[in-house]
């Protein structure tokens, strides 16, 4: 989902609200077929390809209708136009935390956790860990994880090697320090960043470092309604990113594949990345914790953030038996194994480096076992329908004063604080 203006939020909350209201059991009796929509992603749709027949070899009285969300400005926005006007899906992937409280707040979909047979599921897919510290919303399950996707710091090899550095640096000062001396004005940077003004995007950047420079704490306390922008940890992240575009060691454009085109030293990326190799064969990379302050003990682990999704169930669906069972089904160890294979994503588990199964996929890809280890030290997104006001401030007041040297960064931080505070406390 993109950034939109306030008004245009408000709206599609109204249309949200009236669409549920008026739609009818009779608008979603058209079709027997189970609807069901997911990614649009060519590795997801490989596998759910392969998962929807499996289904239909066993379950054939049971036919899933599937199909990839359409196309539109955002999945989010088609979703919400889809529950308006009855023609959403009976399941839907793909769905995050902040979209899931937005849903769950509008009734739109079911409490999970109140279906026969749930915690028993979660407890035989090894995920309740993972439910209870990621997913409960005022005191109900609305989504089934489906991946776990931490963020890692990569760097070049080859300028690793050519700066003499043995190791990669553990904190900002070494990492300013190696950056420095690999700039090469007009050619090689430091930190490969994103300057546009997307508000999801600063989930894999300034997000993803504050959750490291914290010991593993998230910015939001959503039940206390507070922001910590302006705490010691923020402000060592946005002082870090000031600098990088202050001295010229992140440019202040955009660049495609720069990381992959050797334009820079770092950067920060998920474990869909490893798949870069395919494009560029003789890029060589060494994959490392995140940067953190350099007052951060040696001796503590390294947080990241992890951006999961998942499945949800619609509750204006007349075939909820037949979801719930489909549901149940797919959430097993032979599944996520496929999915593992297919996806090369993490499967949302808390035995992904203990259970024997993944030992296979994880020996012919290492740097795949590198992000499973990393999953024990996460941060989740916050679960808060604000997500988009609170995070289009973040760059409003804080992301792109930095890169554009408007603000210094203590200003940055206190003037997003404050205002995200007040989104928080206002409810809306």
């Amino acid at each position: 989902m993109k950034n939109q203006p306030k008004s245009f939020i408000a709206v599609l909350s109204i249309f949200l609200t009236v669409g549920l209201s008026c739609s009818s059991s009779s608008d979603r009796s058209n079709t027997a077929e189970l609807i069901y929509w997911t990614a649009p992603s060519v590795e997801v749709s490989r596998f759910d390809r392969a998962i929807v027949a499996e289904w239909h070899a066993s379950h054939a009285n049971d036919p899933l209708k599937w199909g990839t969300i359409p196309a539109g400005t955002t999945s989010e926005e088609v979703i919400l136009t889809s529950i308006a006007t009855g023609t959403n899906p009976d399941i839907c992937t793909n769905i995050f935390a902040g979209f899931a409280a937005q849903l769950a707040d509008a009734d739109a979909i079911v409490a999970l956790d109140t279906l026969p047979g749930f915690w028993q599921m979660a407890e035989k897919r090894k995920m309740v860990d993972n439910i209870k510290n990621n997913w409960l919303y005022k005191g109900h399950v609305y989504v089934l994880p489906i991946y776990i996707s931490p963020e890692m710091m990569w760097y070049n090899k080859k300028m690793l090697d050519e700066l003499g550095a043995t190791a990669p640096p553990r904190t900002y000062g070494e990492f300013l320090e190696l950056a420095r001396k690999a700039f090469i004005p007009g050619k090689r940077y430091g930190l490969e960043l994103d300057v546009s003004p997307i508000w999801w995007k600063r989930w894999f950047d300034y997000i993803t470092l504050y959750c490291a420079a914290s010991g593993g704490m998230n910015y939001l306390d959503v039940e206390r309604e507070k922001a910590f922008l302006d705490n010691e940890a923020g402000l060592a992240v946005t002082e870090f990113f000031h600098r990088m575009f202050a001295e010229g060691l992140s440019p202040k454009f955009a660049t495609s594949d720069g990381f992959a085109k050797e334009m820079f030293l770092a950067a920060i990326k998920d474990a869909g990345g490893t798949r870069i190799k395919e494009l560029y064969p003789d890029l060589e990379y060494v994959i490392a914790p995140l940067l953190v302050p350099d007052f951060y003990p040696a001796d503590q682990p390294v947080y990241t953030l992890a951006e999961q999704k998942g499945m949800v169930l619609f509750n204006n669906s007349i075939k909820k038996k037949q979801a719930w069972e489909f549901m149940q089904w797919y959430f097993t160890e032979e599944h996520d194994v496929l999915w593992l294979e297919t996806t090369h994503y993490l499967p949302a588990r808390d035995d992904l480096m203990t259970n024997a199964a993944f030992n296979d996929y994880f020996e012919q890809k290492p740097e795949m076992k590198i992000y499973a280890m990393a999953t024990r030290h996460t941060v989740p997104l916050a679960l808060t329908p604000q997500t988009v006001q609170i995070q289009t401030i973040l760059n409003r007041e804080l992301w792109q004063p930095i890169v554009y040297g408007t603000k210094t960064p203590a200003e940055a931080a206190h003037d997003a604080n404050k205002i995200i505070e007040r989104i928080m406390k206002s409810g809306r």
